[in-house]
């Protein structure tokens, strides 16, 4: 990123001092300088975003020609949050995508909004979550700074254990943030942070042409607005590369050799609030 102007170092100095006084309020703690970014929802709240997302994928399998796709599509992700406490917040995301079913998820944060779980619910397929990743439907969660207080310019380690769906043993989530700076938007102090990540995944997907065994590992950079009343995002942009090893096996019941091949997807979203509780 590139120095900031004049004007930005002003601005940063003003949000400084309305996150104190917000401090005062006791919406969020800090000393003079700093604040801290933890999710703290009310039980109930809803929060809808709108995710835009391109993806290109290219898949190579069998000495076969590379099949090579592209995809953009405008999600719909409503966040409900089911209950709060010192011992973590729980939402409901409805993640809905215009001609496809609509998926449900629940998902488990700690205060610091690290995630901790993901389990799909009602019977929904979760295949999706695989190729779109942790950033763009659980935008709290990507990078999520840890629960102290912090200055602009500071960072973190991110290490974390994840449960996801159809994945029998948790993933860990491995990276470092930075809280970027301060700033307003509107009538809203907020915090900027950036983030890298890298995520190993495994699932194996029965179907009736064989089981398609997938293991490998995305990275993800992540840059997102925060607002400093609750911790919610405001505004979220990711980029993600993930590069797989495949593996199709033969029919069930029938005798052969899996086909190997590999799997490259690249992932670009960007993720706004449209509705925030009042």
């Amino acid at each position: 990123m590139r120095p900031p102007t004049p004007p930005s170092r002003l601005r940063r100095l003003v949000s400084v001092g309305l996150a104190c006084a917000l401090a005062a309020a006791g919406l969020t703690a800090c000393r003079p300088g700093t604040v801290r970014l933890t999710f703290r929802p009310e039980v109930g709240a809803i929060y809808r975003y709108e995710v835009e997302v391109r993806t290109t994928s290219e898949v190579d399998l069998g000495g076969a020609p590379p099949e090579i796709r592209e995809e953009d599509v405008v999600l719909s992700a409503e966040h409900t949050v089911l209950r709060s406490g010192d011992d973590g917040v729980l939402v409901r995301v409805l993640l809905q995508e215009p001609g496809a079913e609509d998926r449900v998820f629940e998902v488990l944060f700690d205060r610091a909004a690290q995630l901790e779980a993901v389990q799909s619910i009602d019977g929904v397929p979760d295949e999706r979550l695989g190729t779109l990743g942790i950033s763009e439907i659980f935008p709290a969660a990507a990078g999520a700074p840890p629960d102290r207080p912090l200055a602009p310019g500071a960072s973190w380690v991110i290490d974390d254990a994840i449960q996801l769906p159809g994945v029998g043993e948790a993933t860990e989530l491995s990276g470092s943030g930075r809280l970027v700076e301060l700033g307003v938007v509107g009538d809203e102090a907020v915090a900027r942070l950036a983030s890298a990540a890298r995520l190993p995944l495994e699932s194996v997907v029965p179907g009736p042409n064989g089981a398609l065994r997938l293991w490998g590992t995305q990275v993800t950079d992540y840059r997102a607005t925060h607002d400093l009343d609750d911790g919610a995002v405001r505004e979220a942009m990711s980029s993600t590369i993930g590069n797989f090893d495949l593996e199709v096996g033969p029919p069930p019941g029938q005798a052969g050799t899996p086909v190997r091949g590999s799997l490259v997807v690249e992932v670009s979203s960007r993720t706004r609030l449209r509705d925030a509780p009042a």
